[in-house]
């Protein structure tokens, strides 16, 4: 059994700002770095309980900001981890995986009281695939269900738990912390949420066939609507369509090239079903 994990960093216990990767403060730094521990810590509880479970492999993927924030030198030497910039597909390998989740979840744009909480950018009102609202783990479920695979596990902020429940019925949750508002939350110490991470995700696994992939029809029509207005009807970006300066549409036979359409990532490199 190969266990697929997109992390984030907003869903971290102990985690309330947002991460300023160009603040050279000495403050930041030390915060940053605590931040990547932290997160890595978190990983391996997941892990820790996957592997409990009778998982044969676990692959992370490094998903926040520049894909480099899991601090490697604390990650569980069982773990592979998919990182970095210019990635072929923002899920890639998640093919080659049985089961998904997700651990340091925040919640989709707009939700009230939730810490942190956007889609992709704080720039973003909010997506919708078919007329259903998404975030980012959203995104991460469609494509996953694409391949037959189901999501079957989050933790992070409470609010992020409670749309996963809604969105993917059966999954294993495990809230960390409560967001009260944007940059405030109610949190387990590191290593509380640790220990509830790696029980949940041991839970998990050993129910992951209860979980059915998430699916949706053909055609697939993805709306973008941006809090300022950014877009010139006369000038779209690729692959998209101005509805008017908030909105865009972008439309696909399958979640994986509207991904690829919408991030800007290349067409024929995206992985295709067996």
């Amino acid at each position: 059994m190969k266990v697929y994990i997109v992390t984030d960093l907003e869903g971290v216990a102990g985690v309330y700002t947002w991460e300023n990767r160009d603040d050279q403060s000495l403050e930041n730094h030390e915060r940053r770095c605590r931040q990547r521990r932290w997160m890595a810590r978190e990983v391996n509880a997941a892990a820790d309980g996957f592997f409990a479970a009778g998982a044969s492999e676990v692959i992370v993927n490094d998903g926040h900001g520049a894909g480099y924030t899991i601090d490697l030198e604390e990650l569980d030497p069982r773990v592979e981890v998919f990182h970095g910039i210019q990635r072929p597909a923002v899920f890639a390998l998640i093919e080659e995986c049985d089961v998904t989740g997700c651990v340091g979840a925040h919640a989709k744009a707009n939700t009230p009281e939730a810490c942190l909480c956007h889609t992709g950018s704080d720039a973003v009102r909010g997506h919708w695939i078919n007329g259903i609202s998404i975030g980012e783990m959203g995104a991460q479920v469609v494509v996953a269900g694409y391949y037959d695979i189901p999501f079957v596990f989050c933790s992070g902020d409470y609010w992020a738990c409670r749309e996963m429940k809604e969105l993917c019925p059966g999954c294993v949750t495990v809230p960390v912390k409560r967001g009260l508002s944007t940059f405030s939350a109610r949190t387990w110490s590191p290593k509380k949420a640790q220990q509830l991470i790696r029980v949940g995700a041991e839970r998990a696994l050993a129910a992951a066939d209860e979980v059915k992939p998430f699916k949706l029809d053909p055609p697939l029509v993805l709306r973008r609507e941006m809090k300022k207005p950014v877009y010139d009807p006369e000038h779209p970006p690729t692959h998209a369509r101005v509805l008017d300066a908030h909105t865009i549409e972008v439309e696909a036979d399958d979640p994986v090239t509207l991904f690829a359409k919408l991030h800007g990532t290349p067409l024929d490199r995206q992985p295709r079903r067996p």
